[in-house]
């Protein structure tokens, strides 16, 4: 089996063997390349000491040092070479309490976390797959390295991480590995708000993203309040994240508004979710409209997302909204303060000021909504003064 590699890992693996070091590309690299995908990163393990690897090339970043990772810098692009180590006891569940560096590679693969992220390769030696990863890529099973407690023990984010696997790859989880996830998800408490947003993030976009229900049911992380919930026609959606997360997370939490500051969401996302759950229960209605009044209330692309919602997750025929809302946009019909043919300055001359200038904008706007062709100052100034 040979992988054709990119020109700079090639050049990182070479530098290293040619030095007098083991290297080889490990991890989520080399399962994707047995999965006929193209990896979005390339991850290197060495036998090299990290103060050796940075010897080697003229730009490193000392990313990680005392878990053996340096940053190589090869035409701007950042590649990861860590030192092979083994890792002691845990003492939050997330963090190895010490870490020792080794020369033998399979000690390194040995504790990783699933067979399908536990194997290496490089041209000489080929790949190497100590825990029958490759099988269980043929049988699309996630499957723990070694026990499977000991390693959800080590580090619970690995509980999210198989369950957000099985999402993306849609393979199947393994009975013993499953049943330890769900017995020790109640340790996922240890695990930062930012670790568990970014693990549902990539779970919302895999097309198996109801898996995650069981884990939801162990109420392990109510704590967001989650809970459990049929996700199924989160199948249904465009891979679109926003969508697909807010999708997510306003189908099993009981407080959405709490469920994202908990997760401690960017102020971006919250906004998102804020507008789409008012949208939510808005009223789109196959007239023109309703549909102004949502286009008033948020930008164009966030509708489109509402009507996707209401069509797969509502199972509402929402074919004649769409229609209506691209008649709206192409033909540049008003719909926010903004588009009237009137300022606030003319309607200064009618006497009015400060608050009561708004409400008369405002009450503009409503008839142009009704009345588009009302969009002429003329007319408008002409209502003003009735």
């Amino acid at each position: 089996m040979k992988f054709n590699l990119p020109k700079n890992i090639k050049y990182v693996l070479d530098t290293l063997i040619k030095n007098g070091h083991k290297a080889y590309i490990v991890g989520g690299c080399v399962r994707d390349l047995l999965c006929g995908k193209t990896p979005h990163d390339y991850d290197v393990a060495t036998s090299a000491l990290p103060h050796e690897t940075q010897s080697l090339f003229k730009k490193t970043i000392a990313t990680g040092l005392k878990h053996g990772t340096v940053t190589v810098m090869l035409d701007g692009h950042p590649i990861e070479v860590t030192t092979f180590r083994t890792e002691d006891t845990y003492d939050d569940n997330r963090h190895p309490e010490n870490v020792s560096f080794v020369t033998d590679v399979r000690k390194d693969l040995s504790r990783r976390d699933f067979t399908v992220n536990a194997m290496c390769y490089n041209e000489s030696d080929g790949l190497i797959d100590l825990f029958g990863g490759i099988d269980d890529i043929k049988n699309k099973t996630l499957r723990a390295v070694g026990d499977a407690e000991t390693r959800f023990k080590e580090d619970a984010l690995r509980i999210l991480r198989l369950f957000r696997f099985s999402a993306t790859l849609e393979f199947y989880i393994e009975k013993n590995t499953f049943d330890a996830a769900i017995k020790h998800s109640n340790l996922l408490k240890n695990i930062s708000a930012e670790r568990i947003f970014t693990e549902l993030q990539k779970t919302a976009m895999g097309n198996n993203a109801p898996i995650i229900v069981p884990l939801l049911q162990t109420n392990a992380l109510q704590g967001y309040c989650l809970e459990a919930n049929d996700l199924s026609a989160l199948k249904t959606l465009p891979l679109k994240q926003n969508l697909r997360v807010f999708t997510l997370l306003y189908l099993t939490s009981n407080n959405l508004s709490l469920t994202v500051e908990n997760l401690k969401c960017s102020n971006a996302f919250k906004e998102y979710c804020f507008i789409m759950s008012s949208l939510a229960t808005h009223d789109f209605t196959d007239n023109k409209i309703s549909i102004k009044k949502a286009l008033n209330f948020a930008d164009y692309d966030i509708v489109c997302d509402a009507l996707i919602y209401y069509r797969e997750i509502l199972n509402r025929d929402v074919s004649t909204a769409f229609e209506l809302l691209d008649e709206i946009i192409t033909q540049k019909e008003p719909y926010k303060i903004s588009h009237l043919d009137i300022s606030g300055n003319d309607i200064t001359t009618s006497g009015l000021s400060g608050k009561q200038i708004g409400e008369k904008l405002n009450n503009l706007l409503q008839e142009v909504i009704k009345n588009p062709a009302l969009n002429k100052r003329e007319k408008l100034l002409k209502i003003i003064s009735n």
